[in-house]
């Protein structure tokens, strides 16, 4: 706790964003970082909006402390292994 409010902002509330995998998604993350988001979230839909995980790599270079996620994974779209190998590759960056 810092100055009377918690780690949550004034409203004890977290807040987060969710976005397509469009050109320009890191800007966005960078964007919602400065306003304060403490997520960011990319849907996982890579046949309309591109893939998640190369645009969570552009948000983490963007970014410094803002949280990045995807929203959902598609077992149809994705095996467990290559998901978990995508996880891994963003967690170390």
């Amino acid at each position: 706790m810092r100055g009377g409010t918690t780690d949550q902002g004034e409203s004890g509330m977290r807040k987060g964003i969710v976005v397509t995998a469009k050109p320009g998604v890191e800007d966005l993350a960078a964007l919602a970082e400065e306003l304060g988001y403490d997520s960011f979230w990319v849907y996982d839909t890579p046949m309309v909006n591109g893939d998640p995980f190369i645009g969570l790599a552009l948000c983490a270079k963007a970014t410094e402390r803002i949280k990045l996620g995807v929203g959902v994974t598609s077992p149809a779209l994705r095996s467990a292994p290559a998901s978990a190998a995508a996880f891994s590759s963003l967690n170390a960056i």
